[in-house]
């Protein structure tokens, strides 16, 4: 006959085990609704941030149908290269190259490191309008002014020269 106290040094090692994998799967559904908060959380800004984009490139072009003098000739090749930008930017799928690879070879979606292309995209989007906004001489800020609407930025002119929108900030 073997130890008697084999099976109490076995009931531990078997609790320990039992322990670990109910913290792994308790620690696998927290870490995914987790993801999916910070997805739709960041999902937002990002969303909010290109309409933004989208709405002064469309108040721009309102302004220039009322007065075609209105933005400079430099101001409209950049509002032209800000519509591109915003044509080719995904907003719907913008992970569907993965998506679809993960359809036609089974595996898992793995989710770092991120899509490296989206984030080229979103800071290409970034200058481009901050150069538009500066070649008109204003400022621009982009944000969510706590408990105010409309809060933030000074209007901007540089050298005398009278800014066409003022501050841009919202």
């Amino acid at each position: 006959m073997g130890d008697p106290f084999e099976s109490v040094l076995d009931l531990e090692e078997q609790h320990i085990e039992e322990g670990f994998e109910a913290g792994r799967r308790d620690g696998l559904a927290a870490g995914l609704q987790e993801g999916r908060e910070l997805g739709l959380q960041k999902g937002f800004e990002i969303g909010l941030e290109v309409g933004h984009y989208a709405g002064c490139v469309r108040a721009w072009r309102a302004l220039q149908r009322l007065d075609p003098s209105a933005l400079p000739a430099r101001a409209e090749r950049g509002i032209a290269a800000l519509e591109g930008l915003l044509a080719a930017y995904p907003l719907y799928d913008p992970q569907a190259r993965a998506h679809a690879a993960c359809r036609t070879r089974p595996q898992p979606l793995r989710a770092w490191p991120p899509d490296q292309s989206l984030q080229d995209a979103l800071e290409a989007l970034r200058a481009r309008c901050k150069a538009v906004v500066a070649t008109m001489g204003a400022t621009a800020a982009f944000g969510l002014a706590e408990g105010a609407s409309g809060a933030g930025g000074a209007a901007g002119g540089g050298q005398g020269r009278q800014p066409v929108g003022g501050s841009l900030a919202f």
